[in-house]
């Protein structure tokens, strides 16, 4: 099972995806296929912001089978920031609506 892992507080926000889904054979797994497709995008998204100075990550951690960030939005680019997290959060939603059994969303 993945567990996704999304928390707003103060100025910054917790992301993190743990575990692998389960759902199929190692390399034929559509669901964890799924989630590393959206895992990677979002990484390199947020990587790419922090290089450009549109945030600050407290936290960057990616290693097999989990990721994690702590994010700083500044005040400049909030809006911006605050955009590709929810793209990318509501992508994990739809996967834990469409197989709830292999992927959770808290």
């Amino acid at each position: 099972m993945t567990k996704v892992c999304y928390r707003e507080y103060y100025d910054k926000t917790l992301f993190s995806v743990e575990g692998h889904s389960g759902y199929g054979t190692r390399g034929e797994d559509v669901v964890c296929a799924g989630i590393s497709t959206l895992a990677g995008s979002f990484i390199n998204c947020i990587l790419d912001e922090e290089s450009n100075g549109r945030l600050k990550l407290h936290r960057n951690i990616i290693r097999d089978g989990y990721i994690c960030f702590e994010i700083e939005k500044f005040s400049f680019s909030k809006e911006r920031i605050e955009g590709i997290i929810d793209a990318f959060v509501t992508g994990f939603m739809m996967l834990a609506e469409s197989y709830p059994d292999y992927i959770t969303m808290e």
